[in-house]
């Protein structure tokens, strides 16, 4: 392969050598303090820090945190969006910001989030990359250190709500994030059993935080079709039924509702149209005002 072909910036990839350098390059005591005075100043400035969860990827955990970011936003309310999925961002796809980049604010090292619909404020990972196929090759502390610096370098301003995506697990980035924000932590989660048992480790980590466990939301409920002939609606338990009820009963915490699997959801959120705002009608949309109904009185 010749020169020109070559990609070499396509991976981003990090060696033991990268981190050994990464270690002694590291910013001292007092730039460190300094960057978390700023991340706890932005804190402030926030009323609500909502932490979207899950024990295990491919429950929706992303259209449950957009949804409900622009549903508070359609509500008259200053909303942000934080995508703490460093390998796997996709809060830009579902909110059709794909391509668009944060603007460096001028006269400073700060950056101000790209402006999402209803105004919202939205930082990822994925602005930053050169393609959408480009994948993020990196270790717990690059990846925690990208996250604090969202925080830390964004020109964030004052919210009523911000909304935090987090990568599934239990692992470094979750930590960071819950102990930097001292969110509320909303978890998702399927009914199948193998997805609530990833779903209690997360709810059990949080209590071990002592963060507020705002409750359970269980997603793709049942499929919903109507009938293209009499317009009936028919429900099909696809992943089973009842799950994510069932789990907030046994650990004690509240259950926030389910989400049914509509085609549309998946269609609109491909389109970066979440179904909230496009078809505020659809059973969907509908399950998603009632939960988030119940997540403002628990949080206000």
């Amino acid at each position: 392969m010749s020169n020109e072909n070559k990609k070499v910036d396509v991976e981003i990839e990090v060696t033991d050598e990268d981190l050994k350098k990464l270690h002694e390059n590291a910013p001292k005591k007092d730039s460190q303090a300094s960057q978390m005075d700023e991340i706890n100043q932005i804190m402030q400035k926030i009323k609500h820090k909502i932490i979207v969860c899950s024990g295990k990827g491919g429950v929706g955990k992303s259209t449950v945190a957009t949804n409900l970011a622009v549903a508070l936003a359609s509500q008259g309310l200053s909303v942000g969006v934080l995508d703490v999925d460093i390998t796997g961002p996709n809060i830009p796809k579902m909110l059709n910001l794909e391509g668009r980049r944060p603007e460096i604010v001028p006269g400073t090292k700060k950056f101000k989030p790209v402006n999402g619909p209803l105004n919202i404020q939205v930082m990822s990972m994925a602005f930053l990359l050169e393609t959408p196929d480009t994948p993020v090759i990196w270790r717990g502390p690059l990846k925690m250190g990208a996250i604090r610096q969202f925080i830390a370098d964004g020109a964030w301003e004052p919210m009523d709500y911000l909304v935090i995506d987090l990568p599934p697990g239990t692992s470094d980035e979750t930590l960071d994030i819950m102990q930097l924000t001292k969110g509320s932590v909303v978890i998702v989660t399927t009914p199948q059993e193998v997805a609530m048992m990833d779903s209690r480790k997360t709810v059990q980590m949080s209590k071990t935080l002592q963060l507020d466990v705002v409750g359970i939301v269980e997603n793709m409920s049942g499929l919903v079709v109507k009938c293209p002939h009499c317009n009936e609606t028919i429900e099909v338990d696809v992943f089973g039924f009842g799950g994510g009820e069932k789990a907030a009963r046994e650990l004690d915490v509240p259950f926030l509702g389910k989400i049914p699997l509509e085609p549309i959801v998946r269609e609109q959120g491909d389109l970066g149209l979440p179904v909230v705002l496009k078809d505020p009608e659809s059973e969907s949309a509908k399950a998603f005002e009632r939960v988030i109904k119940k997540i403002r009185e628990s949080v206000e």
